[in-house]
């Protein structure tokens, strides 16, 4: 069975990737480059946008867990990879065991590590988080350079990289030109004691856009190499493409009297004879249910309305003003139809929430059909199988 045949599917465009990713590598000159794809890259496909981002040069990815960088490595990944998040105690050894770079953030998780790799001998390369501001994880910027110094003692443990996080690179200029300043203090105060570095990081796709004095040398971007911007606010100029497009089809079409309800709870109410057309995506694919009755989808290149209640499997719409609607009709929820387009950020706003809510809750039904100048590359199926019939 051919993917686009079945009930609904996620196109990834990785030629669209690749014209990102070579804007942030214009615009950051001279840094490298981290890609962001944790939370299988936004909900694009972890290792399959991994695999084009290596081929183009990428020096290191940036994952959320022990898990992801698994995947990663499971897939033939052989870049470096920054578990940005806290590693689990008990995930010591797969760190070891599956070449990670784990951060330390915490000096009881530095003290754990440290005697694991003193009792096997055996180097490990680490970043050191610094929090400057997000109150979440890594160390207090305070009492950082002590707890750093001790961590550059070990000899078993060499420090690659300090970071920090941006939390309102978007919104806020002077507490983010704040966190810059600090993190160039501590730098200079690490210097002071002979410790340096190779990397240190702290621009996202919102600070590499806005604030070239945070690039350092090595950057960070996430939702930039995706086509999309962290709010709507934001633009990171031109030329950015969206990498995906989410697509559905009708499975059922009926026409209704006037005041004939429609779905759960009969949030909607037709007002005149209707055409209803019942699409096969519904909350359990990521779809949110909050779009009930909010959101368009595009049939024929026309919008059509969300209408009653997001089901877990289904929704439904109002295709009266549409001719020659047919079941097995293609239905776009995000992507382009003739000239008419809706994107995630609209998605977003309907939903009172951020873009990258939309793209990572997308899910593991949902297969992710990945083309290349719109020949197809391969798919990822609701089991996790991948079949590669080409490359890029």
């Amino acid at each position: 069975m051919n993917v686009t045949e079945g009930r609904v599917w996620a196109e990834i465009f990785l030629d669209h990737l690749v014209s990102n990713y070579k804007i942030i590598k214009r615009k950051v000159k001279r840094s490298r480059i981290m890609a962001a794809i944790k939370a299988d890259a936004y909900g694009h496909g972890a290792v399959e946008i991994a695999r084009i981002l290596e081929a183009e040069g990428v020096f290191m990815f940036g994952v959320a867990s022990v898990e992801e960088g698994i995947e990663l490595r499971q897939g033939g990944i052989t870049s470096r990879i920054l578990v940005l998040s806290p590693v689990l105690y008990s995930q010591v050894d797969a760190v070891l065991e599956y070449d990670l770079i784990p951060t330390i953030s915490e000096l009881k998780f530095f003290n754990l590590l440290d005697e694991k790799v003193r009792r096997l001998k055996k180097p490990i390369l680490v970043h050191i988080e610094v929090d400057t501001g997000m109150t979440r994880t890594g160390l207090p910027y305070n009492t950082a350079p002590a707890t750093i110094r001790k961590i550059q003692r070990s000899p078993y443990i060499k420090i690659e990289g300090i970071f920090s996080h941006f939390p309102l690179a978007d919104g806020d200029g002077a507490f983010t030109k704040k966190q810059i300043r600090q993190l160039d203090i501590l730098v200079r105060t690490l210097a002071q004691h002979k410790i340096r570095p190779a990397f240190v990081h702290l621009a996202n796709s919102s600070g590499i856009f806005r604030y070239s004095d945070s690039h350092h040398n090595l950057v960070r971007p996430g939702i930039a190499l995706y086509g999309l911007a962290a709010s709507p606010d934001i633009r990171y100029g031109k030329g950015f493409i969206p990498v995906m497009a989410l697509k559905s089809k009708i499975v059922n079409i009926r026409t209704v009297k006037a005041h004939t309800p429609v779905g759960y709870g009969h949030t909607f109410v037709t007002k005149k004879r209707s055409k209803i057309a019942t699409i096969s995506i519904g909350y359990g694919d990521g779809y949110p249910r909050v779009l009930s009755n909010i959101a368009d989808v595009l049939i024929k290149g026309k919008r059509a309305r969300v209408i009653g209640t997001v089901c877990m499997d289904l929704i439904m719409v109002d295709v009266t003003h549409i001719k020659d609607v047919a079941v097995g009709e293609v239905v776009t929820l995000i992507g382009k139809d003739g000239k008419e387009e809706i994107t995630a950020e609209e998605c977003a706003m309907k939903s009172k929430t951020i873009v990258y809510e939309i793209t990572s809750g997308i899910g593991p039904r949902v297969a992710r059909v990945f083309k290349y100048n719109d020949r197809f590359i391969s798919v990822r199926n609701l089991l996790g199988r991948w079949r590669y019939d080409g490359k890029a």
